[in-house]
């Protein structure tokens, strides 16, 4: 090449240098490389003695075809470039992890610590993700479940007796949307029950069904792993087939799949087994309760109660899917003349779990506690930092950019996260398996929570994040430090130190902020909590056992049938040794039923039409309110149980609320139903009760009226101290009838107990993650304090050598502890204030603004803060200064 064109060359190398900056550039270098040949190919046939147009044809006719060459060039040069740069990456980042591991193994205490910080706050957060992720984010295992819901139906108008309740629609209607609705893919109806199962053998049992259409197996997206499902086939031929599920398959049968074929005895019926369903063929868990045996739906059935659920079209909005539904149940209502109204509502399955806003919560604590872990390695990575001032100097000095240095820290920082994301998975899963071990028994919904793919990536993606923050936060610091400074001196300048020792200040006051928000809201639910337990229910639950009693509707089809059934069954229980009293009543404590319709107050206008709410009652006999220790205020009790008779006892609060300073006795109402009602007579007005539990409202208004012989009322029984003829009673039912299985027993001491299950979970939960915060906080403190003893050993030297007193020294020592403790108090309890209406519908007569609470929280933490003020305390005053200025 000429030296005219040396220059050009120069300039074209010097650009492709700085293009290169951003990556391989192939095809430029293959154009260069090209046009090279070339030209050095036309120069040499000009040497020759051709003309510059000869010598080029001559060289296009010896080189070939020019874009075939090109194209090969590129992809070997690509090829090439692509290994190459493979290569370096492999090889610097497996250098960068060999330093990294080097490094933090000369430094196994601070990494120990490190680490198990990390892994206690991711994997706190992880446990708490996972039943975030089973119960909420993911509550149905179904094929598109974003667009999934539950179908009920809610009071147009309510009133003022009214409670929040949902009912399921009534068969007539759900045949009319499936019939209709354009809105939804798919409508599914379904029942469940329990039935009585009587085996050939041995003694029958209770086993909960659901009944289905054949078309549910499609919304599952599951089918029989063993037979088949349940066939149109099978709904014309009388439906007497039946499914098994998963466990119950396992657990009856011992997973023999010899069971195709065998018969089942429920409620006196028999249904061939026809298929095995897997474990994700499931129902939404709205009782917390999981299905046995699957049966095919009648639904024809307008005696049959149906829960409905349905997949939404794609792009359809919940609100105009009410409205469809809503237009097609106000012409059905028009056609049949029906006056009640109800509008429909569409609820997402993740709203049916009952643990969701106790989720929330711990969501939010888990989140604290996970700021508070990435401040304390905050702590520890500038206390790092700090030391290694001279190393990365030297580095420097030497010719490592601030590049390399930046890819070095980030290195380690995302090498010590994977660590912790790994302890943070192990923590995490045993986290969780001690939340479901540890979870009451109302809480079953908790069982389903897991560890899956999403859970995991999730925690890789916490170790990713908190790796990349540690990593620019550490070389931000040190690119902050000037070289020359710190090659001259062994320990940072002061303006460094002081700017360092700020930013761990507002660390710690961060974290004790943090705290202290925790501690509050966790004091606030002890207090709540503790104010439950020691209520005084209102009826004596000392000794009383409920069992419910489940009648076949084919076999006790008339109500004297059932009423001579029941009157039998008390009696015979009565003649047990042990027993104190027994009883029929519609409900046990701690239950709660509800009349349809819209109440009226004799004298006040009759309800709209159409008004329609829901209004607390319970079905007793006249002597239980004397079984149960439930004072009469006023009145007597019935005299008169007939249906004729209409009388009405009414609970304290229903008395206030109506009849306020007045005598509730022979005043009447009623419960309007489709433009019908009988009168009502108020006999006698009871104290308020806990009977729906300790979590509800004891003075809710609440009718009892004379128990009629429904289906399911429940056997009461008290037994004498020192006694337990349960066993004897569970066993009359079934001596009265074979057909009828033992009863569940519920021991309703136990089960008032169990009612404050929920908020005392809660509570132990949050008291944990406070507890975990509290002691990272603390530890956080300790490690500034630590920090500013050994940085300021050698001025504690001088200090004691000028005089001072080593009482002063301490005291300095604990009063800037005492400064940070206190402005992060401060801020915390602001916080408190702010964040304790998230948590104020879980409260239960303690007020979100409780000053004890706020008292509690903030003693709490500041004597957390002195503790952890103690270690750095003595260290300073046990400073030698003739050793601390040698030292120096």
């Amino acid at each position: 090449m000429s030296d005219e064109h040396a220059p050009h060359a120069r300039h074209a190398a010097t650009w492709r240098r700085y293009l290169r900056f951003w990556g391989p550039r192939a095809e430029a270098d293959v154009e260069d490389e090209l046009r090279f040949h070339i030209e050095m190919r036309v120069r040499d046939y000009m040497t020759r003695g051709m003309s510059e147009a000869d010598a080029r044809a001559a060289t296009a006719r010896r080189l070939g075809d020019m874009a075939a060459n090109r194209a090969e060039c590129l992809t070997i040069t690509t090829r090439r470039e692509r290994r190459m740069t493979r290569a370096q990456l492999v090889d610097a980042f497996r250098q960068d992890v060999g330093f990294a591991f080097r490094t933090l193994g000369r430094q196994k205490g601070w990494t120990a610590v490190a680490i198990l910080t990390l892994a206690l706050g991711i994997g706190a957060s992880t446990a708490v993700f996972s039943v975030v992720n089973s119960l909420l984010l993911h509550p149905l295992p179904y094929p598109h479940a974003d667009r999934i819901a539950i179908l009920f139906q809610e009071p147009t108008q309510g009133n003022k007796t009214g409670m929040n309740v949902m009912i399921s629609p009534r068969p007539e209607l759900v045949r009319a949307w499936r019939e209709s609705a354009r809105s939804f893919e798919v409508i599914e109806p379904y029942s469940t029950s329990s039935m009585t199962l009587v085996p050939p053998r041995g003694e029958a049992a209770s086993v909960s069904v659901a009944s289905i259409l054949p078309s549910f197996e499609a919304l599952t997206g599951q089918h029989p792993f063993i037979g088949r499902g349940i066939s149109p086939t099978d709904l014309t031929a009388g439906g007497h087939v039946a499914l098994l599920s998963d466990a119950f398959w396992r657990s009856r049968y011992g997973g023999d799949t010899g069971v195709i074929g065998q018969t089942l005895s429920l409620d006196g019926a028999l249904y061939t087994v026809i298929g095995v369903v897997p474990l994700r063929f499931t129902l939404p868990e709205l009782f917390g309760r999981s299905t046995d045996v699957w049966l095919p739906l009648d639904m024809h059935n307008d005696n049959v109660g149906m829960s409905t659920i349905a997949r939404l079209r794609p792009g359809m909005t919940t609100a105009s899917a009410q409205r469809e539904l809503d237009s097609i149940a106000t012409r059905l209502d028009n056609k049949s003349k029906n006056a009640i109204r109800f509008r429909a509502k569409l609820v997402p399955p993740r709203q049916m779990v009952g643990f969701a806003q106790s989720l929330m919560l711990l969501s939010g604590a888990v989140a604290f506690v996970l700021l508070i872990a990435c401040a304390n390695v905050a702590h520890l990575l500038l206390a790092r930092a700090a030391t290694r001032q001279r190393e990365l100097a030297i580095r420097a000095a030497l010719g490592a950019g601030t590049a390399r240095l930046t890819r070095q820290l980030l290195t380690e920082s995302l090498v010590l996260a994977g660590a912790g994301s790994i302890g943070g998975l192990l923590v995490g899963w045993v986290g969780l398996r001690t939340l479901v071990a540890l979870r009451p028994i109302t809480l079953t919904q908790l069982d389903t929570a897991h560890f899956d793919l999403t859970t995991l990536l999730v925690t890789i993606a916490l170790g990713l994040l908190t790796g990349l923050l540690f990593g620019v936060f550490g070389a931000m610091q040190s690119a902050r430090h000037s070289t020359h400074e710190a090659l001259k001196a062994g320990t940072l300048s002061t303006s460094h130190s002081r700017r360092h020792n700020r930013l761990r200040g507002l660390l710690v006051v961060s974290e004790i902020a943090l705290s202290t928000t925790l501690l509050v809201g966790a004091s606030l639910l002890v207090r709540s909590v503790v104010r439950l337990q020691s209520l005084d229910p209102g009826f004596d639950a000392t000794g009383l056992y409920g069992m419910t009693i489940a009648l076949p509707y084919k076999a006790y089809k008339s109500v004297e049938a059932r009423r001579a059934f029941y009157a039998e069954l008390v009696e015979r229980t009565r003649g047990l040794g042990g027993v104190e009293s027994a009883m029929i009543a519609e409900g046990a404590p701690p239950s709660m039923s509800f009349l349809i319709g819209a109440l009226q107050i004799e004298g006040d206008p009759t309800p709209a039409a159409g008004t329609t709410a829901f209004v607390n009652y319970n079905g007793v006999q006249p002597d239980y309110f004397r079984q149960m220790g439930i004072r009469l205020f006023e009145g007597a009790t019935f005299s008169d149980t007939t249906p004729k008779s209409n009388q009405v006892i009414i609970n304290e609060g229903f008395a206030r609320k109506y009849w306020r300073g007045r005598s509730a006795l022979g005043r009447r109402l009623r419960v309007v139903y489709n433009n019908e009602g009988e009168w009502m007579t108020v006999v006698g007005v009871a104290a308020n009760a806990f009977t729906s539990g300790r979590t509800m409202d004891a003075s809710d208004p609440l009718l009892y009226v004379p128990f009629h012989g429904q289906y399911r009322p429940s056997l009461l029984v008290r037994v004498k101290p020192g006694t337990n003829p349960i066993a004897s009673v569970r066993k009359l039912i079934p001596a009265m009838d074979r057909q009828l299985p033992l009863p569940e027993v519920t021991n309703v001491e136990e089960a008032m107990a169990q009612s404050v299950g929920t908020p005392r979970f809660t509570m132990l939960l949050l008291a944990a993650f406070t507890v975990l915060a509290l002691v990272l906080a603390a530890v956080g403190l300790y490690g500034v304090l630590a920090y500013a003893v050994t940085q300021r050993t050698r001025e504690i030297g001088i200090r004691i050598a000028l005089g001072a007193t080593r009482r002063a020294i301490g005291r300095a020592i604990v009063t800037q502890g005492a400064v940070l403790a206190v402005c992060g108090i401060v801020v915390g309890l602001g916080g408190a204030f702010w964040a304790t209406k998230f948590i104020e519908k879980m409260l239960y007569g303690v007020p979100r603004s409780d000053p004890y609470s706020f008292a509690a929280g903030a003693l709490l933490l500041f004597g957390t803060a002195m503790v952890a003020c103690l270690v750095p305390m003595r260290r300073a005053v046990a400073v030698d200064p003739l050793i601390a200025m040698r030292a120096e």
